[in-house]
Parts: C-alpha cells; structure tokens; sequence
C-alpha cells in the first residue's frame, strides 16, 4: 500500500511521536524522509540524529544541523558530548566544526540589524527572571520547567526528556495520537486475524513441539518464537493496512492467547501431547514480539 502523503510538519510530527514511544526504526525511518523532503531543516537533521545508533552518522547530522542553525545550542551540546567519546581525531573535526559554527554565528549576529536583534531577544524572552511560575496542572507547585513545544510550565512531574527536549504530557499524547491512526474497526479486526492465526497455528505448533521432546522442544520454540511472532505481526498489520492503535498490541496478545487455547483444545481431541513448557517459551517469545511490533 502507498504511503499518504504528508506534508512537512505533519512528518515530523509522527516522527517525534515515534521516537516518544521508543519506535526508533519507524523514527530514524520517518526523519530520513523529512531530510529528504527538506534538506536545509534544522529539526529534521536534530531528530534525525536522536534516531540513528552510529556514533559517526550522529556526528554528521549535527554538523549539518549546525551548519543550518550555527546557533544551535542542542546541536553544539550534542557535539561536545560526542566529542568526548570519540577519537582524538574525531573530536578534533568536531571542535572544527564548532568553531566554524561559532564564527558564522558571530557574523550573523554582526549582521542583524538592532532593532531585529531586540525583537529576537524579546520574543525568546518567557518572563522576567524575577517571576514566580507555578504548574498548569498543580497550582501550588513553583517550577523552572516550561514544555518546548507549547512553552506552558510544568512541574517535574508533568514533564519528560524525549529526544526532542523536555515535553509536557498533553503534548507527548497528542504527538502519540497524530502516531496511533487507527479506527474502531481496525480493533475487531486485528483481534479477529489474531485469533483466527493462533487457532490454526496451535495445533502445528503443538505437535512440533511435542514430538521433540523437552530440551530439543525448548530449542525449537526459541528459535520459532520470534520469527512466527514476526510474520504474525506482518500479518497483523497488514490486515488494517498497516494503521497503528494504541492498544492494537494489547488487543492481538488477548486475542492470540484465545486462539492458542482453542487450538490446543482441538489438537487434544486427536490426541497430540501437550508440551507446556516448550509452549510457553514459544508463546512469550511470539507475543513479545507481536506486542513490540503493533505497539
């Protein structure tokens, strides 16, 4: 199935959803397309660079962030740390990096006409340093925190460290609902192909099992766990074309238990032997997977 077309914000806004509930394939997946789409944006390269594992594409996304922005103070912090652990000669192309970034940025700032500068520095200026803030949501609590995205302020409790700074809930669950697309009827769905998947799956599965034994039974449902919950998960997804719900892992695990019950029942009836603890590896292997993956 092709994929809707979105339009700038709308990708960056599920990406930083993915990257919120912990998807970092889907993240660095989503943020690659938003560098694609508009190479000379900051916060794509930022994300971008919150997604990927290797230390070295990490470094290069900040660079370009930073070349982008050479104001950047999460890009510059970001680089300094990496620098840190990096080689010799990586942290030394990264405080080259920074030092260009800081001449731009002195040129820039050389550049802007007062009155623009002024205007800047008011807009970015919150409050007084001298104002009391207190929580939306605990009138009685003093804090410094403000959420990055709708600026209100929050206490610690209120707030959390994504990838993309400190977020206040409201803003992370609306983020998480642009993610979760889903509709009502995609839950009788899922739950549906799940059981129906589990019910003819079990007695196979069962047999297989059984018949190995224990110690060679167990080495099989480690080996079949992941893969069957896999294809599963494909499967799954696929059925609801490839729309995500918050509780759709929920729904297929409750589902497929169902239907790996039903089907052991069957499969006893022509009398094939139960294996509970090469099933039960097999199952929670299978279910981990299937729940990582709908999540």
């Amino acid at each position: 199935m092709e994929e809707p077309t979105l339009t700038l914000s709308e990708l960056l806004a599920e990406a930083a959803a993915a990257a919120g509930l912990g998807d970092r394939v889907e993240a660095e997946r989503l943020f690659r397309r938003a560098t694609n789409r508009s190479p000379g944006n900051s916060q794509a390269w930022l994300g971008l660079a919150a997604a990927v594992e290797s230390l070295d594409e990490k470094r290069a996304c900040y660079e370009k962030a930073l070349v982008i922005n050479p104001a950047g103070a999460e890009a510059k912090a970001a680089l300094q740390r990496l620098a840190a652990q990096g080689t010799s000669e990586q942290a030394t192309e990264i405080q080259t990096a920074l030092a260009t970034a800081a001449t731009s940025a002195a040129a820039l700032s050389a550049s802007a006409s007062p009155s623009s500068a002024d205007t800047d520095a008011a807009s970015r200026t919150p409050s007084s340093a001298d104002e009391i803030v207190y929580c939306v949501n605990h009138p009685d609590t003093e804090t410094a925190l403000r959420c990055n995205r709708c600026s209100r302020p929050v206490c610690v409790n209120c707030v959390k460290l994504t990838d993309v700074g400190y977020r206040c809930k409201d803003c992370i669950r609306e983020q998480q609902d642009v993610f979760f697309n889903a509709e009502t009827r995609d839950y009788f769905v899922v739950a549906i192909v799940s059981f129906v998947l589990a019910a003819i799956a079990a007695p196979v599965i069962e047999a297989l099992l059984g018949i190995l034994g224990l110690f060679f039974g167990i080495i099989l449902a480690v080996v079949l766990g992941p893969a069957v919950g896999g294809v599963a998960a494909t499967i799954i997804r696929k059925s609801v074309g490839r729309r995500r719900g918050r509780y759709m892992g929920i729904v297929a695990v409750v589902s497929i238990i169902l239907g790996m019950l039903l089907g052991i029942v069957v499969a006893g009836f022509f009398g094939v032997g139960f294996a509970f603890i090469p099933i039960a590896v097999f199952l929670f292997l299978a279910l981990s997977t299937i729940y990582a993956t709908l999540r």
